[in-house]
């Protein structure tokens, strides 16, 4: 079955709605979380009927919420969860480009949400066409590095699996693992090569702020359980996920260096 088709027809009908009413008022999102795997076709290994957007507005949610009312959703009790009249929940976090820190969402009742490379992640999105509608979908590379963050707390395991359901798949087609150097990144292998490729493209999506916040998260969670010999794949995911941190830093220390 092709990953877009699990999301089912109300979800896909959903969304193309979304993304006409939000790029007919000018708003700037991204489609991201689980969908947005989907929608670059990774396969997940679970089913998923979330729908997450990242929203950039100034004001925030609340500035954003009239533009949700008036596609069709309500407010919920969780301040930025809404609901379609058919009962579909949708997560939308909003980003006000001149409040700081970038990467937390701040709610009215004084809650915050890491949002960790979600900036990044509306401003380099990509088109995706999804029933002759344009959507803006997250890129792989972010979504990864955006999962991987918030794996580091241990507390979500669907998380990790998901990003390196990712990291496992990434350029799987096409000439880019044939061409990494593996002479000089000792014991990286083909198979890790998809990982590696996407911390190098991270590099070039993320703030060289927001990527030193990231290596931290991954060094955090490259000591959990998880990544042990303890658990299922842990030991493969554990060389995924460290991989891509060298693609990372790799990436970065060349970026440093061809600088003036």
């Amino acid at each position: 079955m092709d990953p877009i088709d699990r999301l089912g027809p109300r979800i896909i009908d959903l969304l193309c709605r979304l993304a006409e009413s939000f790029q007919a008022s000018g708003l700037s999102f991204a489609v991201v979380g689980a969908t947005a795997f989907l929608l670059n076709g990774i396969d997940l290994r679970r089913t998923t009927r979330d729908l997450d957007l990242a929203v950039a507005m100034v004001g925030g949610l609340e500035a954003v919420r009239p533009f949700l009312h008036n596609a069709g959703l309500e407010d919920t009790r969780i301040e930025h969860r809404f609901r379609t009249v058919d009962g579909d929940e949708i997560d939308v976090l909003a980003i006000d480009p001149e409040r700081r820190p970038l990467h937390e969402v701040l709610l009215a009742d004084g809650g915050r949400i890491e949002a960790l490379g979600l900036p990044d992640a509306v401003v380099h999105a990509t088109s995706i066409s999804i029933s002759e509608h344009a959507v803006p979908v997250a890129p792989l590379c972010l979504l990864i590095a955006i999962k991987l963050c918030v794996a580091a707390s241990g507390t979500r395991p669907h998380d990790l699996e998901d990003a390196c359901a990712a990291l496992e798949a990434y350029e799987l087609q096409g000439p880019r693992r044939f061409t990494v150097d593996y002479d000089r990144h000792e014991g990286l292998t083909y198979e890790t090569a998809g990982a590696f490729l996407a911390g190098t493209d991270t590099v070039g999506a993320m703030s060289t702020d927001v990527l030193r916040m990231v290596d931290e998260r991954i060094t955090s969670l490259a000591e959990l359980p998880q990544l042990s010999a303890g658990f299922a794949q842990g030991e493969w995911h554990h060389d995924l996920v460290l991989s891509y941190q060298r693609g990372i830093r790799s990436s970065s220390n060349r970026s440093r260096v061809s600088s003036p």
